[in-house]
């Protein structure tokens, strides 16, 4: 509710009412009621009444006009304070009394045309106060003043008016009184508080309404006070154009005026009017389905409005409601049998306000369940004899939104006892389960027959024995080859080290693993139709046995070998195809024998070695006497140099001249290493005269030695002969000519291939030509 108090306080006018009626003219003051602070704005002027040569040298530009009625003696000053800070904006003031009427004013008794910027005052605040030095009633213009002058000193009962004036600058002020003087104020000392009116909803613009009803309520047995009624703010100010009559109302506020009859006091106070139709809600109210798909409604459970009722009527069709003919209407409204839909209501409030709703009738959800939606041939997946569930797990699979319900589960056997959602069971169980509706309806019953579904078939299996048949301390096993020998019908199979593991699914290994002892290992094996089955493997670590009379041999490289494993096997098989003990002819090279006992058998290599060849290494010969030196091989070595007579001395005296061989042999008697060598036979003198005797000078041994040099130089040093090429022959000759009797010398030089000692000669060769 908007208040406008002349009593409390004072609001701008100016932007509301005609120039006509603006408060700028004497004869069109505000009355002020009380003490209470003073907030306006003026606008402009009506007939100028202020003369300026006696009246501080100013006029009136943007007036207002006020007057107030001291209630007690004393003094009264004010302070006028501008809503802008500025300096620029001025208020003058005049006052005028006390007694005087519009017309007789006469001479103001103070005035004030001070301008704060021109004065260069610290504020643009202006008024009356006691602190000013007596005499100081009047002041200005211009730079003329301080802004403030003396305060009144009035007497109970005298009437004065004060007029504000802004002839610089814009906006509002506030005006707060000071002093010792009350002002009258017939609203402050009325012994009872005035009522107010509520406001008013319109929803029938053509109601008809009485304000006069409410006069009573606002006075509350206040006397000297009359009420009166208007359509707007403005008249009920200037007090024009009354409400007299029952009236329609429009969609705006109205405004109503308390007068006080012993003064000019009033007060202007807002009826609000809240113009608006009727609002109905359009609910929905359910109830239960019966097996025909109807239901009983009642329709005055429809909650329409929070209006207080006068009446409603049901109808089928909302133009049956609209037109709300008797006779269409639902008779029965509180059993109001339907397959659901909607109906309609006419409603009419005790402020004769009436609109039609619509009602939907629903129905609650029907309590549903089909359990063989569930699939109730469970597994006993951790294989503990026992199976585990939580129905709440089952409900959304069985019923249709199950939040709609609340489901109860009974063993069949005890359908009064509720089961809690954890349930267990061993053996084929049945179930008898309840569908309960949230609000009343019937329940409806299932029953599922758990069932402990069966397992894969798994054969039984005998231990199985693994043989460490490389004698590495571990056989390496794949799991995987064993699973057919439990069952062909799993799908997955996954292992492991215990049996509680593969019950729980827990710790799985991987096929492949290295088997160093007797273990037994767990199968898990699963399918997409029966259940889970777990099977133990037991693995028998077995260590081989070899024979220890095996040996490597060695043998002459073009000999053969008969080898024999020894007694205490079951069964042999060696690489030549032997199936004794014995090898058969074995000749040099990496061979096997397969031996097994007791179940396991293992493969043990041998080698026939090749005795390592005889290498003569040294032939060293020195005055026609033979030294041999050999490795390798097994000695003692036997020596010869015919290869037929042997003897176990590696030395020979008495060489003969000329190219032959050595032999040696190892003591195993393989066939010997031979070695071409020459003994030189150094000569002094040649006849070459064709009788086969010293015809030439043969060195050709030394084609068996190395870094051979064979020079023949007659006595002037001139080389006659130079051995080369394998060429160490010399027939005397010079070339093609045969040279004369003489001696010449000669140069012999090599280096033997074994002990790479240097042999060098030089002599003289007689040649004698016969």
């Amino acid at each position: 509710m908007k208040k406008i108090s002349f009593l409390i306080s004072l609001f701008l006018f100016s932007l509301f009412f005609s120039q006509s009626k603006e408060a700028n003219d004497c004869i069109n003051y505000i009355q002020i009621c009380g003490n209470q602070s003073i907030s306006l704005n003026p606008t402009g002027y009506g007939v100028q009444e202020i003369d300026q040569s006696i009246s501080c040298n100013s006029d009136e530009n943007n007036s207002l006009w006020l007057k107030f009625t001291a209630k007690t003696t004393g003094t009264l000053g004010f302070d006028l304070i501008p809503a802008d800070t500025d300096l620029i904006v001025d208020y003058d003031f005049w006052v005028f009394g006390p007694n005087v009427s519009c017309g007789k004013i006469g001479t103001p008794i103070r005035c004030s045309t001070t301008n704060p910027l021109a004065a260069l005052l610290l504020d643009n605040h202006t008024g009356m106060r006691d602190s000013e030095p007596a005499g100081d009633f009047h002041e200005g213009p211009a730079e003329l003043g301080d802004g403030y002058i003396k305060s009144l000193n009035v007497v109970a009962g005298e009437s004065y008016f004060l007029v504000i004036d802004r002839p610089v600058g814009n906006g509002a002020f506030t005006l707060n009184w000071t002093g010792t003087a009350i002002l009258e104020d017939p609203f402050g000392v009325a012994p009872n508080p005035f009522g107010i009116v509520n406001p008013i909803d319109v929803c029938n613009p053509s109601l008809l309404y009485d304000f006069s009803l409410f006069t009573s309520n606002i006075l509350n047995s206040n006397p000297d006070f009359t009420v009166t009624y208007y359509n707007t703010y403005e008249d009920a100010t200037y007090d024009e154009n009354r409400i007299t009559a029952p009236t329609t109302l429009d969609n705006h506020d109205y405004y109503y005026r308390i007068q006080s009859t012993l003064t000019e006091c009033f007060r202007v106070e807002t009826i609000k009017v809240n113009y608006k139709p009727l609002i109905l809600s359009n609910p929905e109210i359910k109830t239960c389905k019966n097996n025909l798909g109807q239901g009983t409604f009642n329709l005055t459970s429809a909650n329409l409005t929070s209006e207080s009722i006068s009446s409603i009527k049901y109808y089928l069709t909302p133009e049956d409601a609209e037109d709300h003919i008797p006779g269409t209407e639902i008779l029965n409204p509180s059993r109001h049998i339907s397959n659901g839909g909607s109906v309609f209501a006419w409603v009419i409030t005790t402020s004769g306000c009436e609109n039609s709703a619509e009602i939907f009738l629903n129905f609650y959800p029907v309590p549903n369940v089909d359990t063989a939606l569930y699939n109730s041939n469970l597994c006993d997946n951790d294989l503990d004899n026992s199976i585990s569930l939580n129905f709440s797990d089952i409900t959304p699979i069985i019923v249709s939104n199950p939040n709609d319900f609340e489901v109860y589960y009974y063993l069949a056997s005890s359908p009064t006892v509720a089961l809690p959602d954890n349930f267990t069971f061993t053996v084929n169980t049945n179930i008898l389960v309840e569908v309960k509706s949230k609000n009343g309806c019937p329940s409806i019953f299932g029953t599922i027959n758990f069932k402990i579904a069966p397992q894969i078939i798994l054969n039984a299996v005998s231990p199985i024995e693994i043989c460490d048949s490389d004698r590495s301390g571990n056989e390496p096993v794949n799991l995987n080859d064993y699973i057919n020998i439990f069952t062909t019908q799993a799908d997955t199979t996954n292992f492991y080290e215990t049996l509680d593991d593969a019950k729980k699914q827990l710790n799985n290994i991987p096929a492949s693993q290295d088997l160093k002892a007797n273990k037994s290992y767990f199968f898990r094996f699963e399918n997409s139709i029966n259940c889970p089955a777990v099977g133990e493997l037991k693995l028998i670590f077995k260590s081989p046995k070899i024979s220890d009379s095996l040996q490597d041999v060695i043998i002459c490289k073009e000999n053969q070998i008969v080898l024999d494993a020894g007694p205490g096997f079951d069964a042999y098989l060696w690489d030549s195809g032997s199936t004794n003990s014995g090898s058969g002819a074995l000749s040099v090279g990496d061979h096997w024998v397969d031996l097994t006992f007791d179940g396991c058998t293992t493969r043990q290599d041998v080698k026939v070695i090749a005795e390592e060849d005889v290498i003569i290494k040294i032939l060293e010969i020195e005055n026609d006497r033979l030294t041999i030196t050999a490795i390798g091989g097994t000695s003692p070595y036997e020596y010869s140099l015919d290869g037929t007579n042997w003897q176990s001395s590696n030395i020979f005296n008495n060489l003969p001249k000329g190219i032959q061989k050595a032999y040696v042999r190892s003591a195993k008697k393989c066939i010997p290493s031979v070695r071409e060598f020459s003994n030189i036979n150094l000569v002094n003198v040649i006849t070459p005269n064709g009788d086969g005797k010293n015809d030439v000078l043969d060195f050709s041994a030394l084609s068996l030695k190395n870094n051979v040099t064979f020079k023949i130089f007659d006595r002037y040093g001139r080389f006659v002969f130079i051995g080369k090429d394998g060429n160490y022959i010399w027939d005397g000759k010079d070339g093609k000519k045969l040279l004369s009797t003489g001696t010449f010398w000669y140069t012999l030089e090599w280096t033997e291939p074994d002990t790479e000692v240097i042999h060098r000669y030089n002599s003289w060769i007689l040649l004698k030509n016969r």
